[in-house]
């Protein structure tokens, strides 16, 4: 498994509009899960690996900061945040509400072509779970998750859920390694992607919503759990 301290393995960016390409690679690594809670941003690090200066990098962790996507400890160093309890389960309330909502837009306007492109990222998922394949599975959880929101047509909609997956993406992997080594039914017609798959199929707007909130709830209870064990270690730990 790869270590989890390591940086995600990003190519070099040209330098045509450098500033917003560095933004927006680290951004799609912390939505995407590839960049974990706890993880410290080494600024140098981040310049080497996407092959640019480090001014364009200061700028871009700025801006992420500023976003509460990423946080600095006492002594300066910026780091991915590590959630409370009650503050992932407070995003959850969130996402539900507006998810939700965004899926059961898209069960009105989503396009047969978006429809089979969902279908295509879905078997890739379940294949890359079948295969222990845990990047891969995170890339093509949040593909899924996007294509869904996107096909709502609702623009101010989708930049409120990416803002919240910005400090949800990294907590997933908590939930993609528990199904891929706990032997959950990834490929199963109960799973809420099969859920929401079919009610988008069928123009069902309240069961696309409904598949959407129970797959948010299944990850919650998984990564809240994992915070929960965290902290009383931490305690152990302390004393």
């Amino acid at each position: 498994m790869k270590n989890p301290t390591s940086l995600p393995d990003f190519s070099p960016v040209s330098h045509s509009t450098v500033h917003e390409k560095v933004y927006d690679r680290i951004r799609d690594a912390l939505v995407a899960g590839k960049m974990l809670p706890g993880q410290r941003i080494v600024i140098r690090e981040l310049a080497s690996a996407l092959g640019t200066s480090m001014m364009p990098v200061r700028e871009a962790l700025r801006r992420l900061e500023a976003e509460n996507a990423l946080v600095a400890t006492s002594g300066g160093t910026l780091t991915v945040p590590i959630l409370s309890p009650i503050d992932y389960e407070e995003l959850c309330l969130i996402r539900v509400a507006l998810e939700s909502k965004a899926a059961a837009e898209a069960a009105t306007r989503i396009t047969p072509r978006e429809l089979d492109k969902l279908e295509r990222v879905l078997v890739a998922l379940e294949d890359a779970s079948d295969h222990r394949d845990l990047e891969t599975a995170l890339r093509l959880n949040r593909e899924f998750h996007h294509l869904v929101y996107v096909a709502a047509r609702r623009a101010l909609l989708l930049r409120m859920i990416e803002s919240l997956w910005l400090r949800v993406g990294p907590q997933l992997s908590y939930v993609v390694r528990s199904d891929i080594y706990g032997g959950i039914a990834i490929r199963s017609d109960d799973h809420p992607h099969r859920q929401v798959l079919a009610a988008l199929r069928s123009g069902n707007g309240r069961a696309a919503s409904s598949g959407i909130a129970r797959d948010i709830r299944r990850a919650e209870k998984v990564i809240v759990a994992h915070l929960l064990e965290e902290a009383k270690q931490q305690k152990i730990a302390a004393k």
